[in-house]
């Protein structure tokens, strides 16, 4: 009898090499752009000389409706396709830059820059995780981890070229160079055509709709909601969602401020972009690398999450005593390369474990949008630190700490394995019963 999974899904081979490509482009763009937002935030103090919380307030919302938009991507996801979120990022991304090009104060640069531009990272981040773990099955680890290493490359590659942008074009023609490398995200999502994996789990999730129509009434809104508490119901989904809000509220605040930080401490803006750059390099080599480890499957996806961000943590609490030299600042960010992203590339597995592949977008939305939250709070709360008299140091110590927290509350997802209180929680199907369910839409797909 011929597999009937290895018919369906092609896992693995073929057109599947090639959505990973689309969806490494799609980091490199999304990755580079978001995690230099660093110099974002330093075009616009200089460019609307407002006050470092009001201004912060545009990177904030940037870097948070990356995470933010998670549900809302995963709902385009499961209404249409991977391909489409992918491409509605790039529309976004080029609306939202283009007009914070000409926008003429920096309260509409918060809703052009931090909530257009924002939204087209989040509908294109989760979406391009998503595809593929409806690309990959023995390979999924190896592939995140190529996948992920786009966003540090993208950060080696345009953190440069947009400090040159800010020097040669000035502000307006900073923002429409941005527009312009977003245009390309459209050209990734059109080569992401849907797998017969991805054509599966949305039949199974219809069907699942529409049992929960049967029950509740036909209110779409309500069935997506309930699809999402029964996610949220997992001990293994809510642990993460409240590390990742942790996590978020420490490494973007890092994210925000630290090229700011770097020129406080009497470094020039090419060396500043210099390290922003080394960040992303060191991130790539980093995220592939957990992409193999993890692939392996000897180290517990949940121990490669939680260790990472405790390293993490740690040498930002350190990093403000040995901030007073280059050195020290090349130290720190190589820890930041080394770390910062390893949690990403394994947070798509762990989440398999406790939901399954059906209900992985829904997870990872989830999980961005809590970090969401935190990537708001973070970065506004250390602006305000600093307009009010505290200081830099302060704020990368208390980032430090709530890294430090969101490891122990990883590390906790050892000891849970099983769903609680609830029968109609999603959950895995066994080889037997996936392979049913294939055989069966081959057979009215043939029919």
């Amino acid at each position: 009898m011929i597999n009937a999974r290895r018919v369906l899904t092609e896992p693995d081979r073929g057109w599947s090499w090639v959505v990973l490509f689309a969806s490494f482009s799609s980091y490199f763009l999304i990755g580079g752009l978001v995690n230099s937002v660093g110099v974002i935030h330093s075009v616009l103090l200089e460019r609307y000389e407002e006050s470092v919380s009001l201004t912060a307030w545009v990177g904030s919302l940037h870097s948070a409706f990356l995470l933010l938009g998670g549900p809302v991507s995963s709902a385009v996801v499961d209404r249409f396709s991977c391909r489409v979120a992918i491409m509605l990022s790039g529309v976004f991304f080029i609306i939202g830059y283009l007009s914070t090009a000409f926008a003429t104060n920096i309260r509409i640069a918060i809703f052009t820059c931090g909530i257009i531009g924002g939204m087209g990272a989040g509908l294109g981040c989760t979406a391009s995780l998503v595809v593929i773990g409806f690309n990959f099955e023995k390979r999924r680890d190896f592939a995140l981890g190529i996948c992920m290493s786009g966003v540090g490359i993208g950060v080696f590659v345009l953190a440069p070229l947009m400090q040159a942008a800010r020097e040669h074009y000035g502000s307006e023609g900073f923002f429409i160079i941005l527009a312009a490398m977003s245009a390309n995200i459209i050209t990734c999502g059109m080569l992401c055509f849907p797998s017969q994996l991805e054509r599966l789990t949305k039949s199974e999730r219809h069907k699942d709709k529409i049992s929960s129509e049967d029950k509740f009434g036909k209110t779409p809104s309500i069935s997506v909601l309930r699809t999402y508490f029964a996610v949220l119901a997992n001990r293994g989904v809510i642990l993460m969602c409240i590390s990742f809000f942790i996590y978020a509220i420490g490494s973007f605040l890092v994210y925000l401020h630290l090229p700011h930080y770097i020129e406080s401490k009497g470094e020039s803006g090419a060396k500043t972009a210099f390290l922003v750059a080394l960040i992303g390099i060191i991130s790539a080599v980093s995220r592939v690398l957990t992409g193999i480890v993890a692939n392996t499957h000897k180290i517990d996806d949940v121990i490669i999450y939680s260790v990472s961000i405790a390293l993490f943590g740690s040498a930002t609490v350190v990093y403000p005593f040995i901030a007073d030299n280059y050195t020290g600042h090349v130290v720190y960010v190589s820890c930041v390369g080394l770390f910062y992203g390893c949690c990403f590339v394994v947070s798509s597995g762990v989440h398999v474990k406790f939901v399954g592949i059906n209900y992985i977008s829904s997870a990872v939305g989830l999980q961005f949008f809590f970090g969401g939250g935190g990537a708001i709070i973070g970065p506004v709360f250390a602006g305000a630190l600093v307009d009010i008299g505290g200081t830099y140091e302060q704020t990368f110590i208390t980032a430090g700490c709530c890294l430090l927290i969101s490891s122990c509350l990883g590390a906790v997802l050892l000891f849970v394995r099983k769903p609680f209180g609830r029968e109609d929680v999603p959950k895995a199907k066994s080889d037997t019963e996936q392979e049913t369910c294939e055989t069966k839409f081959i057979d009215n797909n043939e029919q």
